[in-house]
């Protein structure tokens, strides 16, 4: 959402994803994984969110996710995506970067009709 809102949606939706990213720093604090050493199942859900939203924030130009504010997810970010449990099963990154560039205004018109922009 805070990808694809604009306003004061938007804002409203950027403070409780970096509410969120500060959670998951702690929880992921002095561990390689959510559950200690091995991929658990809320790795994976979790993953599975912030890998998209990496992507998705890089095409609109939106910064949620970096190194400098949470260095710890971003560790773990690179750890999950080159395990192997999940390296070969998903999407290539330039494939869903290519998608979300070319449904950008799809996307954003579709959020914003569904959500609103304020």
């Amino acid at each position: 959402m805070s990808c694809w809102t604009e306003g004061d949606k938007q804002q409203q939706t950027l403070a409780e994803s970096k509410l969120n990213l500060t959670t998951m720093e702690g929880a992921l604090k002095g561990k390689k994984f959510f559950g200690g050493d091995e991929i658990g199942i809320v790795d994976i859900v979790v993953f599975c969110s912030v890998y998209w939203a990496e992507i998705a924030q890089e095409v609109v130009g939106v910064n949620v996710i970096n190194e400098e504010k949470h260095p710890v997810l971003c560790k773990w970010m690179k750890e999950t995506v080159d395990s192997k449990v999940l390296k070969d099963y998903m999407p290539p990154r330039e494939k869903l970067l290519c998608h979300f560039q070319t449904y950008k205004d799809a996307i954003a018109a579709l959020m914003n009709a569904r959500f609103g922009s304020n």
